[in-house]
């Protein structure tokens, strides 16, 4: 059998990476339109259920394939892998006829990089799927009808090994199509690493009296996950399970003895992190290294972030510099620049480093959804940074009386469960950005003219957006789960008929779930639902509420007077739904512009782009499943995914241009245009845009956003 090697090493340039608290250039290669969207399936306890295979026992030689419980990277440039006694690997297949899932342990006595296994479980149907990890005692098992789920935990404190990866890190995954040819030799057991790796260097004076290092992203990079087989025999690993306790952790830390000039490797769940940092202590001071570009993370490969020159010296945490940084500056030449501010609520002076690179990771996500990317060039951002005395925001009984205090700065609050009594100190916001963003204290904009996104240093789920009447907004944003996967669900239900609400409604059809596709993601979306789609573009949800949930005030027609006072504000809102099928948008008494210019134009557009055959009048929206239109079937406003349909786009980009005092240009903007859904187009998985494999634990729809008319 040839020799397959665990990881291969990537073409990835080091990173520059250099002092605390500077913003940094980062040479690395662009992870692609869209940052890994972690899939939320839940690992369900079917133990009573499974059984370990009876019948003739078997034994099987596995040599040297891409599983082993020892990686010796002596030689940087591949991984020597060696079975080391003890090692085992778990064998699993679903019986339909019962329906049970069966399964076998197998271990070998013997090293090196070809050993012989055998189990004491008997067999008498053949397993297809097996996985190595370092404790099989803890290898969660689950099936449904496509075949076995594999529970695994990727630990987030792990072990330093000069050179090296520790012990126990090497996570595989194989499928055969004939156990029998296996025991017989006559096919190879052929495993795929499940993890990557993240290799670095240290230089400086300091660097041998580290004792930890950590690696932090803005998503979930180790904890409990679920190992979902696939057909093409590449799996998938999944969070927001949880069977050890440990639902995700967005860091992972290496510990023990460092020297300069060595490789040390982390071992972390595959994705693309929108940013990340490194902080590296002696047990008492730190210092933090944070790359703001984005970076994929491969399955089964290396990705080289350099040598990092740590000085001679290290910060003391409780005093970082808290100097507001300008992370995107505009080149477009307009006559101003578009500014966002982005500011912490409950992160501590010592945990300023991890919103700073949260922050960065927000911006990269925002900058990489269209149009926001096409017109990134147009941007002022500016990260301002502001302690508070204790970690995460108070906590309420979901009516707003406050049931667990928490020190934050902004006073922020929501409750345990529920989201509809999110709030922060209104004044305190605006006050605090209107007198530290430069571009306002500069006199380039106003408060009324920078949206702010507030990210807040709590597990919880929540998110909302404030806007007032006058023309402020900011948006609420958690670090949900840290940074772990959630999914949210197309409404379960929707409109029989696009023109006649009397006709009423029905389930939604399995159909219509497989032509909007699922969507899955992280905080991230979140994110960019409340501050891109309604603090920045002033848009309103898209999604409406189910029959359990409709009142007669949602259900009915709400009164078109409402549209006409909010298209009327210094900025106009909520101009992506209609409240009149016959003439989507047009507002005759205010002017405003609906998108009966895009359905008139629609088959010339399509002509170029067949994906612009989605614009159309679509019942349900602002979360009435009657009585309101919206111009495609599903967008960002609905399912948190990372598209705004056309007429969106348009309204942003019209919006970039009011404030950046240029006049919208139709012809630009339909050259610059990407009608691309990544979850229709691009990604075609279990996950992203068919049929769920299993279950998902879907997320809820976070509360409209709050209108404040001020005096």
């Amino acid at each position: 059998m040839k020799k397959n090697l665990l990881f291969a090493l990537i073409a990835v340039a080091p990173l520059a990476l250099f002092s605390c608290a500077k913003e940094v250039s980062v040479d690395v290669p662009e992870a692609g339109e869209h940052p890994a969207m972690l899939d939320p399936w839940t690992a369900v306890d079917q133990m009573p259920y499974i059984k370990p295979i009876e019948g003739k026992k078997a034994s099987v030689t596995v040599g040297p394939v891409e599983t082993k419980s020892h990686l010796d990277m002596t030689d940087p440039s591949y991984g020597k892998v060696t079975w080391k006694s003890g090692d085992g690997f778990r064998m699993a297949t679903y019986d339909p006829s019962i329906p049970q899932l069966l399964y076998a342990d197998f271990s070998t006595t013997e090293s090196g990089e070809k050993a012989s296994f055998s189990t004491s479980h008997s067999l008498t149907y053949s397993p297809q799927h097996s996985i190595h990890v370092p404790d099989l005692s803890k290898v969660q098992l689950s099936y449904d009808e496509n075949g076995p789920i594999f529970g695994v935990n990727v630990p987030p404190a792990q072990t330093a090994v000069a050179g090296g990866v520790a012990d126990g890190l090497t996570y595989s995954y194989a499928k055969t199509t004939s156990f029998t040819d296996v025991v017989n030799g006559t096919e190879d057991m052929h495993f795929t690493s499940i993890l990557s790796l993240v290799r670095f260097k240290m230089t400086g004076a300091i660097a041998s009296s580290v004792t930890s290092v950590t690696i932090r992203g803005g998503s979930a990079l180790a904890g409990d996950c679920v190992l979902i087989p696939t057909g093409s025999g590449v799996p998938q690993l999944s969070f927001n399970v949880s069977f050890t306790g440990d639902v995700a952790s967005s860091t992972v830390t290496l510990s023990g003895s460092f020297s300069p000039d060595t490789y040390y490797y982390f071992a972390v769940v595959p994705g693309t992190q929108n940013g990340f940092s490194l902080e590296f202590t002696d047990g008492v001071h730190t210092t933090t290294k944070i790359a703001s570009k984005s970076v994929n993370f491969a399955r089964g490969q290396i990705t080289d972030i350099g040598t990092i020159d740590l000085g001679s010296a290290f910060s003391d945490p409780a005093t970082p510099d808290m100097t507001p940084i300008k992370f995107m500056s505009a080149t477009a030449g307009a006559l101003k620049p578009v500014s966002v501010a982005v500011i912490p609520e409950g992160f501590t002076a010592s945990e300023m480093t991890k919103y700073e690179m949260l922050a960065k990771s927000a911006m990269n996500t925002l900058f990489s959804v269209e149009p926001f990317k096409s017109y990134k060039e147009y941007f002022n951002v500016y990260i301002l940074k502001v302690a508070s005395n204790a970690s995460g925001a108070n906590i309420t009984d979901g009516k707003g009386t406050i049931t667990t205090a928490v020190d934050c700065y902004f006073g922020s609050k929501w409750g345990a469960t529920t989201y509809g009594d999110m709030v922060a100190d209104h004044d305190k916001v605006f006050n605090y950005v209107e007198a530290n963003c430069p571009d306002i204290t500069g006199g380039i904009h106003t408060i009324q003219e920078v949206p702010i996104l507030m990210i807040i240093n709590d597990a919880r789920y929540g998110g909302i957006n404030w806007t007032f009447s006058d023309g402020k907004a900011y948006c609420m944003a958690p670090y949900s789960f840290n940074g772990g996967g959630m999914s949210w669900n197309y409404p379960r239900y929707e409109a029989n008929d696009d023109v006649d609400p009397s006709l009423g409604y029905s389930a939604t059809s399995a159909a219509r779930k497989a032509e909007v596709g699922a969507n899955a993601g992280s905080w991230l979306n979140t994110m960019v639902h409340e501050f891109g789609g309604h603090c920045f573009s002033r848009l309103k949800d898209e999604y409406w509420y189910g029959p359990d949930e409709v009142t007669p005030s949602s259900a009915a027609d709400k009164g078109a007077a409402v549209y006409i006072d909010t298209h009327r504000y210094p900025v106009p809102y909520g101009r992506n739904i209609s409240a009149s099928y016959s003439n989507p948008g047009k507002d005759a008494t205010s002017g405003a512009e609906g998108w009966q210019h895009l359905l008139d134009k629609k088959a010339e557009l399509a002509v170029g782009n067949p994906l612009y055959n989605r614009i159309g009048v679509y019942q349900g929206g602002d979360v009435s499943i009657f009585n309101r239109w919206r111009s495609e079937r599903v967008s960002c406003m609905i399912d948190n995914r990372f598209y705004f349909s056309t007429f969106q786009r348009e309204l942003i980009v019209k919006r970039i241009m009011t404030l950046a005092g240029k006049a919208f240009n139709e012809t630009e903007f339909w050259a610059k245009d990407v009608p691309i859904d990544p979850v229709r187009d691009i990604v075609s998985s279990p996950v992203m845009g068919e049929p769920d494999p299993v279950a998902p634990r879907p997320m809820p729809m976070l509360p409209p956003p709050r209108l404040v008319v001020t005096d």
